[in-house]
């Protein structure tokens, strides 16, 4: 029996496992972990799978909220201070709710089902090569013997922007890598399509990323100090309440099954204009939508790279 958001909430340390084997046995996936979470004070169950060489988290679906309402925002003093300081230097009217409001899809239930999400998100244009592949082998080298403190621990997925990605053993061996070739939207559909995955729409992105929170960010209203991107730890940077690793950097906006819409930043137009705090961390609320940026990358293929986050839906 697969659950619904509210259910899947309230199982305990007993049910949710339960739960989760019948999901993997649905899916053909394989169980990994189940265990209890905590994001920003909402408890709940994780639960990853294993398909293939990616790993999934369970995203309940049934009739969730998503969007936000900017009417009901309550914005810090710091948040204001940082939103006229740059509506003053950019010419924006109107004050800051207005325009949370006029960038972020508006507050409303809708009907999901429920899915496996891809805990990471991925580049688009992956060709898969051997493992001993010499650019691979170069690279994981390379970042082995970063200098300093190096890497805390052998990772088990590297990915070098642009390049290439790698799954690494233990002993730092690679199990599987691809190099990065042109990517574009409908061969990445296509892609996934083969594989019985899918993109996230607009409406279960946005569920997969707030998981249910009603608040601008998944964590609540407020932002801290500095920007997203330069911000190497704080709320954004953990694993949300469903177990994933989502709108944590504006330069890695995902695209949706809505060509026209991206989620999760802006291609860090944002951060890189020097725009200010509040609109800096902004381009990473659980709703914004840019739609001026956002066209720009449907009607491109080669407008940059393109991050997508497949999904495997379980009705």
């Amino acid at each position: 029996m697969i659950v619904d958001a509210a259910q899947w909430f309230s199982l305990d340390t007993d049910a949710a496992p339960s739960v989760a084997r019948s999901i993997a046995e649905r899916s053909g996936s394989e169980l990994t972990e189940v265990r209890p979470h905590e994001y920003a004070g909402r408890r709940g169950p994780v639960a990853l799978f294993a398909v293939g060489d990616e790993q999934f988290a369970f995203v309940p679906g049934g009739a969730v909220t998503v969007g936000f309402d900017g009417g009901r925002f309550e914005p810090t003093p710091e948040q204001e201070a940082s939103f006229a300081d740059t509506a003053e230097e950019y010419g924006i009217e109107g004050d800051i709710r207005q325009f949370t409001d006029s960038v972020t899809s508006p507050a409303r239930t809708v009907v999901v089902p429920p899915l496996l999400v891809a805990v990471e998100a991925v580049e688009a244009g992956l060709v898969a090569v051997p493992p001993d592949h010499p650019e691979v082998v170069r690279r994981v080298e390379k970042t082995r013997r970063l200098p300093g403190p190096g890497l805390p621990s052998v990772p088990r997925q590297i990915e070098w922007s642009g390049a290439a990605r790698a799954i690494i053993r233990p002993d730092w061996t690679v199990e599987a890598a691809w190099l990065l070739g042109k990517p574009s939207y409908d061969g990445e559909v296509a892609r996934l399509a083969a594989l019985g995955q899918r993109l996230l729409s607009p409406d279960e992105w946005e569920h997969a990323c707030g998981a249910g929170a009603t608040t601008l960010f998944r964590w609540g209203d407020a932002s801290p100090d500095s920007d997203p991107w330069t911000a190497k730890t704080g709320p954004h940077r953990g694993p949300n309440r469903f177990g994933l690793h989502i709108g944590q950097d504006p330069y890695c906006e995902e695209r949706t099954a809505s060509r026209d819409i991206v989620c999760g930043g802006d291609g860090g137009s944002a951060v890189c204009g020097g725009v200010g705090s509040f609109l800096s961390w902004l381009t990473i609320a659980t709703a914004y939508r840019d739609a001026d940026y956002a066209a720009q990358v449907a009607a491109d293929d080669g407008f940059g790279t393109m991050r997508v986050r497949p999904a495997i839906a379980l009705t």
